[in-house]
């Protein structure tokens, strides 16, 4: 007889704003590592991971002079509850991809300005994102 093991996971109204559609939680879904020093990290995230394998929010860094910015790679989006900034790692719940994502809830670190090659990166990952705007001004 095999052994089988069930999570199940309690998601609000935002889950279902930014996440519209995922294939299959057992291959979209995984547990990685938030690099301790990486800030806050809300729900809905655009995170990028270092060669250690520790993953942080996706920032773009400034080019010297009149050199183009340089923008991470992005690999992620978190969807757990908002993290808290911790000088420890910390575990979280990311989506890698076979999701459909809505990019309007997506959040990214006031340093990206090139969006839509963050969102290219996404889609080389298997994530489909559509535009969908909120019908609620917040």
């Amino acid at each position: 007889m095999s052994k089988v093991e069930v999570t199940t996971y309690t998601f609000g109204k935002r889950f279902s704003e930014t996440v519209l559609h995922e294939l299959d939680p057992r291959y979209s879904r995984e547990t990685v590592t938030i690099a301790a020093g990486s800030g806050a990290v809300p729900f809905g995230a655009v995170l990028t991971r270092d060669d250690e394998g520790k993953y942080a929010p996706l920032k773009e860094t400034a080019g010297e002079q009149d050199a183009e910015s340089t923008l991470g790679a992005a690999k992620a989006v978190y969807i757990g509850p908002d993290l808290e900034a911790s000088d420890s790692d910390q575990s979280a719940l990311v989506l890698r991809g076979y999701s459909i994502i809505n990019a309007a809830n997506l959040v990214f670190d006031p340093s990206v300005t090139k969006k839509a090659d963050a969102l290219n990166a996404l889609r080389d990952l298997g994530f489909v994102v559509k535009e969908v705007p909120s019908d609620v001004d917040a």
